[in-house]
């Protein structure tokens, strides 16, 4: 059921809304658009969704929050790696330590 629910959805989120010559196929899209918008504003904080409540549909919430966030994720990756390469084991700290550290 949820599997459903999840593709459902996610077809919102990939397509466009279909024109109201297809009439049954435009209601259930905004139908399924309407269920992820709820679900995105409702899992978010008070902060984001003050910031986010007045979008229209779910693929622009998404497309906003990749427009907040979307960077952060690569910086994040950038520094990890980056410590990781500088990383030396320290006199006196065991190997088992040293890798603890690694893993954090």
């Amino acid at each position: 059921m949820i599997f459903l629910s999840y593709e459902k959805l996610k077809t919102v989120l990939d397509n466009k809304c279909l024109p109201a010559t297809q009439a049954e196929a435009r209601k259930s899209w905004e139908e399924f658009d309407e269920i992820a918008h709820c679900y995105m504003l409702e899992s978010m904080t008070s902060t984001l969704y003050k910031k986010l409540k007045s979008c229209k549909i779910a693929k622009e919430i998404l497309d906003k929050l990749e427009d907040m966030f979307g960077g952060q994720a690569a910086l994040a990756q950038q520094l990890a790696i980056t410590s990781v390469m500088n990383a030396q084991q320290k006199p006196n700290i065991s190997i088992k330590d040293h890798m603890n550290t690694l893993v954090g």
